[in-house]
């Protein structure tokens, strides 16, 4: 029998007491006065006991963790997946709302988000913004579109380049600043320079910064424009959600969410 389970890979601990009937434990008063085999018996079944279910409680443990890993990366997936472009803004639905509102109702995000311990670590990258209905909604106003990305770097500061493609307007619209805590759910964007460059080529590229762009009146005046335009509802930013690769950060001027995905 021995042989036979460990030939099929069983654990097992065979134990054989000679000489004693069936029940011959079966009262704890033997286990109490220590009487042998029934102590050992005993001893045996209380360890055993003892490590399988300590054993399947981690199994069950474990389990549970990669169950819930398993449905926060299908929360994510679902709204990714309903996505047209996967780096680039598309177009806002009651659909793509309501996943993303589930992704920040259910998914697994990083804890007190707005700290810089908890986005510091990922921040630094190129964002791209990737769901934005007010955007669209703008865009689709006006007669055209535009993408959005953001440079974060490990210094704190940050670009943000705007392109472009609307019937009165072909180009880039940038900013650059400075990105923080406000508190352990709230971030704040400080931008403190703007510029634009026209451009009809499809893959041109935006001025880098501020310091790159030629000297002009319309220079200045854009300069002078994008400091006036740079007030405080349009700093403070409430965090929805955070991961390695994606941000969901509440617009709260107009009500509205910015999800906003790592290359």
């Amino acid at each position: 029998f021995q042989s036979s389970l460990n030939d099929a890979g069983v654990d097992n601990d065979i134990r054989v007491y000679s000489g004693v009937g069936h029940a011959f434990w079966k009262d704890v008063s033997q286990i109490e006065r220590r009487d042998q085999p029934q102590t050992d018996a005993y001893n045996q079944c209380t360890t055993f006991l003892r490590e399988f279910f300590s054993s399947s409680t981690m199994r069950v443990d474990d389990t549970i963790k990669e169950a819930a890993a398993t449905s926060s990366t299908t929360i994510k997936s679902r709204f990714l997946d309903s996505l047209d472009r996967p780096y680039d803004l598309n177009q806002g639905s009651k659909e793509r709302t309501g996943l993303l509102n589930d992704l920040i109702q259910n998914g697994d995000s990083i804890q007190q988000p707005g700290s810089l311990e908890s986005f510091m670590p990922v921040a630094p990258g190129r964002w791209r913004v990737i769901y934005a209905p007010h955007m669209t909604t703008m865009s689709g106003l006006a007669g055209g579109e535009f993408s959005v990305q953001y440079d974060l770097n490990d210094d704190g500061t940050i670009v943000s380049h705007a392109k472009c493609n609307f019937p009165f307007y072909k180009g880039f619209l940038s900013v650059s600043g400075s990105f923080g805590s406000v508190n352990n759910e709230v971030c704040r964007v400080d931008f403190d320079e703007a510029w634009i460059k026209a451009s009809n080529h499809e893959n041109d590229e935006p001025y880098p910064n501020i310091q790159s762009v030629p000297d002009s009146i319309l220079k200045s005046l854009i300069r002078n424009l994008g400091k006036a335009a740079f007030i405080e509802p349009f700093a403070v930013f409430p965090i929805s959600f955070l991961d390695s690769e994606t941000i969901v950060f509440d617009f709260e001027l107009l009500g509205t969410r910015i999800c906003a995905r790592k290359e």
